[in-house]
């Protein structure tokens, strides 16, 4: 089980808004997680769809693909253990900008986004390093 969470912390690290949270701070985000199996082929998100949810990859693979034009979608990458994805959908309303599908045998922890809020509701101090740094990200994207 601790190597689970120090798995955890280091993945949540390597999320730029998360880096520079404190231990305590991201165990709060570590005890919100909940695990979910995905079989070969389950669409885990949709290009499109409004984001609920922030991904971390226990173990498995899944592909990352983004539709180009009306029908044809393109492969952009494949994602392992360890890897995340949708952390934009915490903080954010904008639509998924990509399709997320396993591709074998999947184990996921998904922070939803309303455990997400409570946490921050209830420790204000982490919405001030979050907000720091998406706005570093919106410069950096400029």
């Amino acid at each position: 089980m601790q190597d689970d969470i120090t798995k955890l912390r280091q993945t949540l690290l390597k999320v730029d808004f998360f880096y520079s949270l404190h231990f305590d701070e991201l165990d709060l985000l570590i005890k919100a997680l909940r695990k979910r199996k995905v079989a070969p082929g389950t669409v885990i998100i949709k290009q499109g769809d409004v984001g609920d949810a922030f991904y971390l990859i226990s173990y498995g693979k899944v592909s990352v693909h983004i539709k180009k034009g009306l029908i044809s979608q393109k492969k952009v990458a494949e994602l392992t253990d360890g890897s995340f994805f949708g952390e934009m959908a915490l903080v954010t309303d904008e639509p998924r900008t990509a399709t997320v599908i396993a591709e074998e045998p999947t184990e996921l922890f998904v922070l939803y986004k309303s455990d997400f809020k409570k946490i921050l509701l209830k420790n204000p101090k982490i919405s001030v390093v979050i907000s720091q740094e998406l706005q570093k990200r919106k410069l950096q994207n400029r």
